[in-house]
C-alpha cells in the first residue's frame, strides 16, 4: 500500500525519512516527529500486553500534516480499530469537545490518562473514577486480561460505548450476553426527620380572625 506523502505519520520513522529526503519536511520539523515516535510507541506497546489474548484490538495515534495556502498544521487523531472496524475514534466521535480542533487538541490528555489506567491496580479499575469524557476506558475495561469472567456483572454494567461492548461481546462471547449486570451499590437510608418541640406538634392551628385585629397592610 503506498504512504501519501502529504499524511506523514508520527509512528512512522520510515516514512519520516521518505519525506525528508523528497524535502517534504524541514528539519525542526523531523526532530519534533521523531520525538513523537519513541513515547507513543512505549505506551502502544503497554497497552497492547493489557489486552487479552486472540483479541485483535490496536490503539493508534498518528498525526497527519494539513498544508494549506495560509500555512500548515498537524491533524492529531487517536483510534481504535477491532478487526477491520474502527470501534472508536477521536476527533470524530467528540465534535461538542473539538471547537478548537485541530489548534487545541486533547490527545495529550487522552495519553496521559491511558497511563494513568496502565498504572492503576488491576483491583481497583472498575471502582476508580478515571476523568474520562471520551470513554476510552470502557474499551480498556473490555479488553484487559486481567480482568476476569468473574467481574463480568461489573463490567457489563459499566460499559456504554458501542465499541467497549463489541469488544466484550467478542472477547466473552454467550457468557456475555448471558450476564446480568451488577447492580449499583445501594444508598444509605436519609436520617430521620427531627421531632417537632415537646407540645407544639399538638397545638391547635389558630384560625379566630380576632388575632389579626390591630393589623394594618
Amino acid at each position: 500500500m503506498r504512504k501519501n506523502l502529504h499524511s506523514i505519520t508520527s509512528i512512522d520513522p520510515q516514512a519520516i525519512s521518505q519525506a525528508l529526503r523528497r524535502k517534504r519536511l524541514s528539519c525542526p520539523q523531523l526532530g519534533k516527529l521523531e520525538a513523537d515516535v519513541k513515547p507513543w510507541n512505549k505506551l502502544q506497546r503497554e497497552l497492547g500486553n493489557l489486552f487479552a489474548e486472540g483479541l485483535r484490538l490496536q490503539i493508534q495515534c498518528r498525526a497527519f500534516r494539513m498544508v494549506s495556502a495560509s500555512g500548515s498544521t498537524e491533524l492529531a487523531r487517536y483510534w481504535c480499530t477491532l478487526g477491520k472496524d474502527v470501534i472508536w475514534d477521536y476527533p470524530r466521535e467528540f465534535g461538542e469537545n473539538t471547537a478548537h480542533y485541530p489548534y487545541d487538541t486533547d490527545v495529550s490528555s487522552i495519553s496521559s490518562l491511558l497511563r494513568e489506567y496502565i498504572d492503576t491496580p488491576a483491583d481497583k479499575l472498575l471502582s476508580f473514577a478515571f476523568a474520562d469524557r471520551w470513554q476510552i476506558v470502557e474499551v480498556l475495561l473490555a479488553a484487559d486480561s486481567r480482568i476476569g469472567t468473574d467481574r463480568l456483572p461489573e463490567v457489563k454494567a459499566k460499559l456504554r460505548h458501542p465499541g467497549a461492548i463489541a469488544i466484550a461481546a467478542t472477547r466473552w462471547g454467550r457468557e456475555w450476553e448471558d450476564t446480568v449486570p451488577a447492580l449499583e451499590p445501594a444508598r444509605p437510608p436519609l436520617p430521620p426527620l427531627p421531632e417537632a418541640a415537646p407540645g407544639l406538634a399538638d397545638a391547635p392551628i389558630a384560625t379566630d380572625s380576632s388575632l389579626l385585629r390591630g393589623l394594618t397592610l
